[in-house]
């Protein structure tokens, strides 16, 4: 679609252009990474992933780089959400999941963690977190996992809020993401474009409630966009390249009037659709301001070629890509200077939070005294997309409960099965259950609701060792889908400091105190 030429004037639309986008690179040090193209290419932001996360001791000579590229500096931006989406593994706090804060549902405490890891971002010299998780779990199962705090718009509201006032004031810029909601669907955008249907008076009551709220009350200086289709707003295009979304429901009907930034362009929801140049493109055209295009350099540099021939073209008005530049330049000059918080803060408080999340839904989950351990953990490959995406940082593995109840004095011995264990190996288990006599038996599973293996092997184990602990280690549906165990507590996770968390409740020496964090009847339905 064609906004009309706009006056010609010495402005070079391509540099200008170059700006507006925030892109990733490879390379896990200074020496390693291509310090001279990124100079040379000037965007107004960049992304740290956990490619180029070496060791902490690299990290913060790495972003000194960074930011000295430009005058002011580029902002430097991360996903450090807690829980699974955490690009650095080592050197700043470890929060636990969004899912795990909210069956805590302590809003001090989540603004307390948001201040903790802010400051440790800041002084790292990253600028920008990509973070809070604004949707909903607003079905069962849905792409996000536990990166989000619940299904009550009111609670996700008040804990996103409480995470994002944390991170500004720890030193760093919160972001709302992916608006206009991405919980209703368990679609992910890295792999296919996702829609979301229903009717507007339902998602603005729903999905949108949080965002409309923390707009509402200036939050965040940015708000990401979904790569998802929500055809109460536009039935057509993803929410990313939507200007009814954008331009209408968030800028003018919400009023939100900081950095909208997109969702990586080279997600499959966009690159397999409209494709990352193109869709950089219609994004600008759309309303979006930093257009993030994550792994590749060489498509950043032809994609703000295209916007520069959109511009000249009269595609795209050299007015929106001013304003777009201005934002941008506006949030760089703010954070051009960062000032990590300087007061106490208390380094325990993620395991806190693990412990206060750790919710038992039925029996005593406490290990019986003087009873040897064998952990039986599921471990599926990872699935995760939004967790692996950019590799892996260093200590990124799940950990080990077994390991942690032998720290506290237990003897605990691990076995790992595959998340989809065939008949065989089923066998081959409770064999060596049954062999093993009378002892605790802690069964970690992952995602069992999706593994028929996962399942009938459980029932099996259960069969044979009936006072076994159930542990749902990643979303809380596990726990419901055996209705006779008569133990079963969920942690949200399976990272520290989650499984910390749960070592100290089964020991006795912590209180599990959390709740499921949904209201929604169809969420906590055995699925």
């Amino acid at each position: 679609m064609t906004f009309g030429r706009s006056a010609n004037d010495d402005v070079d639309p391509e540099q200008l252009a170059r700006g507006i986008f925030a892109v990733g690179f490879d390379g896990a040090d200074a020496p390693n990474a291509p310090l001279t193209q990124l100079r040379s290419f000037a965007p107004g932001a960049l992304i740290v992933f956990g490619r180029n996360v070496a060791a902490p001791e690299a990290l913060g000579p790495l972003v000194a780089e960074l930011r000295a590229l430009a005058s002011p500096p580029p902002l430097v931006m991360i996903d450090q959400e807690g829980g699974a989406v955490a690009r650095i593994r080592a050197g700043v706090a470890q929060l636990p999941s969004a899912m795990a804060l909210g069956a805590g549902h302590d809003v001090a405490l989540t603004e307390e963690l948001g201040t903790l890891l802010g400051r440790d971002l800041a002084r790292l010299g990253i600028s920008v977190n990509l973070a809070p998780v604004a949707d909903l779990a607003a079905r069962a199962p849905n792409a996000l996992g536990t990166r989000a705090y619940g299904d009550d718009p009111v609670g996700v509201a008040a804990l996103a809020g409480a995470f994002a006032r944390g991170l500004t004031r720890g030193g760093v810029a919160p972001t709302l993401k992916h608006f206009p909601g991405h919980g209703a669907t368990n679609d992910d955008s890295h792999l296919t474009l996702p829609r979301v249907s229903g009717d507007a008076a339902t998602l603005r009551r729903r999905d949108l409630a949080p965002f409309a709220q923390l707009i509402a009350e200036r939050a965040a200086p940015l708000v990401m966009t979904a790569h998802v289709v929500v055809e109460a707003f536009d039935a057509q295009r993803p929410a990313t390249l939507s200007r009814a979304v954008l331009g209408g429901l968030l800028r003018d009907e919400l009023g939100f009037d900081g950095v909208i930034v997109t969702d990586c362009l080279e997600m499959d929801a966009i690159a397999a659709q409209a494709g990352t140049v193109r869709g950089a493109v219609e994004a600008l055209a759309a309303g979006a301001d930093l257009l993030l295009i994550s792994h590749r350099l060489e498509l950043a540099h032809a994609a703000a070629e295209a916007v520069g021939v959109a511009v000249r073209d009269g595609v795209i008005p050299l007015e929106r890509l001013r304003e777009a530049h201005a934002r941008v330049m506006q949030l760089r000059l703010r954070y051009a200077r960062l000032d990590p918080y300087a007061g106490p803060l208390d380094e325990h408080l993620p395991l806190e939070a693990a412990r206060r999340a750790v919710t038992v839904l039925r029996g005593d989950v406490r290990l019986r005294e003087g009873k040897a351990v064998t952990v039986i953990s599921f471990e599926p490959e990872a699935s995760d997309r939004a967790a692996t995406s950019g590799g892996a940082a260093p200590g990124a593995e799940g950990g080990s409960l077994s390991a942690l109840l032998r720290q506290r004095g237990w003897k605990s011995e691990h076995m790992r099965v595959a998340g989809e264990p065939d008949a065989n190996d089923i066998g081959l288990l409770l064999e060596h259950v049954v062999r093993l006599g009378d002892r605790e038996f802690v069964l970690v599973t992952r995602n069992a609701d999706h593994s028929a293996g996962q399942r009938a092997a459980v029932e099996r184990l259960l069969g044979a060792a009936p006072e076994a602990i159930v542990v749902s280690a990643a979303l809380p549906f596990d726990a419901l889908l055996w209705p006779d165990a008569r133990r079963v507590a969920c942690t949200y996770g399976d990272r520290p400091p989650a499984f910390d968390g749960c070592a100290d409740v089964l020991t006795g020496g912590a209180e599990a105190r959390g709740r499921l964090p949904f209201r929604s009847a169809e969420n906590v339905a055995v699925r």
